[in-house]
């Protein structure tokens, strides 16, 4: 293989490189090549490399290497681009014209007098050679002209007008090239974008090349991906597109990978040229995205495109996706935000998941307050910080994650608030930031991100974040926040059925214990506690060793006391050790081993009694799991005993039946509104008729009826009332 910016083969295989040269200094060597060889009347070169791989930004560092040469060396440049003609008919007219432009515009400004009258010239050589503007297929070797060739063109008629013509088109040309050997100076035309015309046009474009290329002193050096180019030319010709080139290109070079460093000026370039094609983009605006990436350049932006690949991948999305929002969002949050999207998916999906943790003015605002317990400040900061922590590790190059860090502080400024301890913003900025059409206000979010995910799902990548939590304290405060989530269909209890796979297939011991402490310490009557208790149930099953379970509860007592949760998984546990009938389950299969569960459901009935003295019992909800644990640990009687306790006290046997049937529940019943299961409301009075305590129950009803009460608590007691009277009606009555 040859030496990096060496001439290569035409081979299409030998051409690739992978060698990493500095895009300057190769661009300083295509300069040498086009001003050196002083003995070669013309010359063609070409410059290989991928659509997008950065030919143009080498093209313009080699015309600046070309104008650091001494003056009377630097070679009159003439730029073309047929892309800006295509589809015209008249691309062959629109060269001569660009081309004797150019050379007479320097040759004025340098006093290059052999060169006065060249575009005039020029434009004479074009309409002999083709009066309609087409580009036939009139050349041969040298760029002659055929004399058929030229006739059928020409349309000429008559011998001696054929004579006439041919003689006028060899003056002409002879003219040319005396100017061009006089002038002494070399010319350099560049033809970019060759690789974006259709396949007739790429042929046209050779063509021309083919009629010029031997005027002297001229170089053309010529930029194109190799495969789209040779493919057109075998399509349309019906031979070997790459023997084609070879014909015509003497000097091909491979646009070797750039350096590391000149990546993101690549990038930069590329976002430029694309912006400016939006109208509704001011200049204003990309001045202040390019000063943008140039400042988070200086911390590493760059980094995300390791690759001409991913800086291509980037572009080609960037070139789709800004128009649907060119004027409407930010042009460099809109920017980083696709760079996170096309480069770093998980990042990205780990973002639009947490978006309740990053858009708004951060801790304090009434969007996180609506709910929540008296320290929901640090809560939710500590939630961002660890959404933050999620995303920087979400990628798999670890040494992203300062950059990520980096690039969400200066998209969400609570994150700053959340992770930086600068403290949070007033109630003015969002104003501010909707103004600049910032991506932290939720409505530019939402457009920025509609190729994110659906509204109302939680992502696979939003799941790995959660389930790879192993300190409680932070997964219960991640999961906490889904109850301020803002999606329909997302909230504390679809984000655990969401996880519920996982830990109960994959997770491991750190994160099995996690999440039983976590939710041994939750008391939530709502949905979720189903999927709640079968978890922390699963969970702590999954968990092998006995002293660490026997530890976690104990703890949890300890900390959160008995929960409903807690009672509920005792008592389903205690079907293992024989409970309510059923067979014991070998020691080895149990959860606890027997010692252990005696020494664990002793702390637990310890604490229920101390909370039954103290009056909490009876706060908490569901209530029944407490009093059913209690009844099969130690018989019916103490149970039974605490609630004619309740019975008899005239103000705790309302309180006793909102706990019971829930105080939503309890409101409706109250109010006779609808509701839901009434079936399963009456169901959840069962424990007092299991206590056998709801007979006295009754009685107190009647009495506390015939005394003063009020509407709402008179109606809750005569639904009681008449509950009793029908769960006690004979069958055939019911």
């Amino acid at each position: 293989m040859a030496e990096a910016g060496t001439v290569v083969s035409h081979d299409p295989v030998e051409h690739r490189k992978d060698d990493r040269l500095d895009r300057a200094a190769f661009a300083g060597l295509l300069a040498q090549a086009l001003a050196a060889n002083p003995e070669r009347r013309s010359m063609v070169a070409a410059l290989y490399g991928d659509w997008g791989s950065g030919k143009t930004s080498t093209l313009n560092l080699c015309f600046e290497a070309l104008q650091e040469l001494r003056p009377e060396d630097q070679p009159l440049v003439v730029r073309f681009n047929p892309w800006w003609y295509s589809n015209t008919g008249e691309l062959l007219a629109q060269f001569f014209e660009e081309l004797g432009s150019a050379l007479q515009e320097q040759a004025d400004s340098k006093g290059i007098g052999a060169l006065t009258g060249i575009k005039d010239k020029m434009l004479s050589y074009r309409r002999l050679i083709a009066p309609a503007g087409a580009v036939a297929d009139l050349f041969v070797s040298g760029g002659a002209l055929t004399t058929v060739a030229t006739m059928l063109q020409a349309g000429v008629e008559s011998t001696a007008e054929k004579q006439q013509s041919e003689a006028r088109v060899h003056e002409v040309r002879e003219e040319i090239e005396t100017a061009l050997e006089e002038a002494g100076r070399r010319v350099v035309i560049a033809i970019d974008d060759i690789d974006r015309l259709s396949a007739s046009e790429i042929r046209d474009v050779f063509k021309v090349v083919k009629a010029t290329a031997d005027f002297p002193n001229t170089r053309y050096l010529l930029a194109f991906d190799f495969e789209t180019v040779s493919d057109a030319l075998s399509e349309l010709q019906f031979t070997d597109g790459a023997a084609y080139l070879e014909k015509i290109v003497q000097v091909p070079f491979r646009l070797p990978d750039p350096a590391p460093n000149q990546l993101m000026e690549i990038v930069k370039e590329g976002i430029g040229e694309i912006a400016s094609r939006q109208e509704e983009i001011s200049d204003e605006e990309q001045t202040q995205a390019k000063e943008k990436l140039e400042y988070l350049a200086f911390y590493g932006l760059g980094s995300l495109w390791n690759n001409m690949r991913r800086a291509n991948r980037f572009l080609d999305s960037l070139g789709l996706t800004l128009p649907a929002v060119a004027g409407e969002v930010r042009l460099s949050d809109f920017v980083l935000l696709e760079a996170l999207r096309v480069i770093e998916p998980r990042v990205y999906e780990t973002v639009l998941d947490g978006k309740n943790l990053l858009l708004g003015t951060g801790p304090g605002s009434e969007m996180m307050m609506t709910r929540g317990p008296e320290n929901a400040q640090e809560e939710v900061n500590r939630a961002t910080a660890a959404l933050v922590d999620a995303a920087c590790g979400a990628t798999p190059r670890k040494e992203l994650a300062g950059v990520i860090r980096r690039v969400l502080e200066d998209l969400f400024p609570r994150v700053g608030s959340a992770t930086g301890g600068i403290g949070a913003y007033g109630q003015n900025f969002p104003d501010e930031w909707a103004n600049e059409r910032r991506v932290c206000v939720e409505e530019y979010f939402g457009y920025a991100t509609r190729w994110g995910l659906a509204p109302g799902t939680i992502s696979d990548t939003e799941v790995r974040g959660l389930v790879s939590i192993t300190d409680p304290a932070e997964l219960r405060d991640r999961l906490r926040v889904y109850d301020h989530d803002d999606r329909d269909g997302v909230d504390f209890a679809s984000a655990l059925e969401k996880v519920g796979p996982f830990y109960r297939t994959e997770a491991g011991p750190a994160a099995l214990e996690a999440l039983v402490r976590v939710l041994l310490g939750e008391e939530r009557a709502d949905r979720s506690y189903p999927t709640m208790f079968l978890l922390a149930q699963d969970a702590l099953g999954r968990l092998q060793d006995p002293d660490l379970k026997k530890r976690i509860v104990m703890e949890s007592i300890e900390a959160d006391r008995v929960l409903p949760l807690t009672a509920d998984l005792l008592k389903e546990l205690g079907k293992e050790h024989g409970w309510f009938g059923r067979p014991r389950v070998q020691e080895q299969c149990r959860t606890f081993p027997s010692e252990q569960y005696r020494e664990v459901v002793k702390a637990a009935v310890a604490d229920l009694r101390k909370q039954a003295e103290d009056g909490d019992l009876l706060e908490r909800r569901p209530l029944d799991g407490c009093i059913y644990f209690c009844r099969a640990a130690v018989g019916a009687e103490e149970p039974a005993a605490y609630f004619r306790r309740l019975i008899e006290d005239e103000g705790s046997l309302l309180l006793l039946i909102r706990a019971l049937i829930g105080e939503e529940d309890a409101r409706r019943v109250a109010s006779k509104e609808p509701v839901t299961d009434a079936s399963d409301v009456v169901q959840r009075l069962r424990p007092l008729w299991v206590l056998k305590v709801d007979e006295a129950a009754r009685t107190q009803a009647d009495e506390l009826l015939a005394g003063d009460v009020s509407d709402e608590d008179g109606a809750l007691l005569r639904w009681f009332v008449a509950a009793h009277e029908a769960a006690n009606a004979p069958v055939e009555d019911r």
